[in-house]
């Protein structure tokens, strides 16, 4: 893990709120838009199942990762 000890409290947060589509913030908003089209087109069970496997992924790199919350 990095350790920054040079910049400011907050300093990630707002580099965050500067630069909105880095750093896979926009990745979320992208999967839901595509899930919606896919609702949209009439699949609703086909989003559901794609939903639930993309929940299952995430939580198993968490538990890879070792970054339970």
């Amino acid at each position: 893990m990095i350790i920054d000890d040079k910049s400011p409290p907050g300093s990630w947060k707002e580099e965050l709120k500067r630069a909105p589509w880095g750093y896979g913030q926009t990745q979320q908003k992208q999967v839901d838009q595509a899930l919606n089209n896919i609702r949209r087109a009439g699949l609703f069970d086909e989003a559901t199942v794609i939903l639930l496997e993309l929940n299952t992924l995430k939580s198993e790199l968490e538990v890879l990762r070792g970054d339970r919350r």
